[in-house]
């Protein structure tokens, strides 16, 4: 994937978890964990950050990173930042947006996301939900796929709508992107639709025109969003170590 570079948005400011991407997972600070998960099969990995600590962490331990602007309204944003500077030294057309929080990402759902770039200017995840419960929770962002051959995102909803698709053709959203890369120049140059900012779902502003590529995989990408989280991330480390 040598025409492929893979971002990781990361910044200390967040409401629910302050100074997350410091919180430990085993004896890392997070964003030193995803960053190892990332590239153990992919060079060209860069972290996108805003803050002096983290700058200060990332020349201590040689990790490559991207500095950006601290006022970036979504990771969107502070990916195509972080692409407009990488492009000045790195040839490539494609990029791949892991988030933060995601310990456990592996190689194939990246290279899934990379794959799906060959047919689609844009491209996600998603999984089955494990029960209803789950699927009717508004945190939970729903992806209606459309073509079951080679799987199209339909419609993107906190709401579900049709209990009767779920998990046949209505799945959990898994934010995980890759882009094309003069698409993406193009997506954070448009202003935010109506329905995009109701929502609060940035996908929004791309699925209404333009096709986005699915893969579903097995399971939920456990993330980190809360400290109960971290302790079940850790938990999970220390069981499979």
């Amino acid at each position: 994937m040598i025409d492929t570079v893979i971002v990781i948005p990361v910044r200390l400011q967040a409401s629910r978890f302050p100074n997350k991407p410091f919180a430990k997972i085993g004896n890392l600070p997070m964003l030193h964990y995803v960053f190892n998960a990332a590239s153990k099969s992919f060079e060209n990995v860069f972290l996108a950050i805003c803050d002096q600590e983290v700058e200060d962490y990332c020349n201590k331990n040689n990790l490559p990173f991207v500095l950006t602007n601290p006022n970036h309204i979504s990771g969107s944003d502070r990916i195509g930042e972080a692409v407009e500077k990488l492009e000045k030294k790195l040839s490539f057309d494609f990029i791949i947006n892991v988030q933060g929080d995601m310990p456990f990402i592996k190689k194939e759902y990246i290279s899934s996301l990379r794959e799906n770039l060959s047919n689609y200017k844009m491209s996600t995840l998603a999984c089955p939900f494990k029960n209803k419960v789950e699927a009717e929770s508004l945190s939970k962002v729903k992806v209606e796929v459309a073509n079951h051959e080679n799987l199209v995102a339909k419609d993107f909803s906190r709401t579900l709508i049709d209990t009767s698709k779920l998990n046949k053709s209505i799945f959990h959203h898994i934010g995980v992107y890759g882009f094309q890369k003069q698409f993406l120049k193009e997506y954070i140059s448009q202003r935010p639709t109506k329905r995009e900012l109701e929502e609060k779902l940035e996908q929004l502003r791309v699925s209404e025109n333009t096709k986005i590529g699915i893969t579903v995989i097995e399971e939920e990408i456990l993330g980190v969003d809360t400290k109960e989280d971290l302790d079940t991330v850790n938990q999970l480390i220390q069981d499979h170590g």
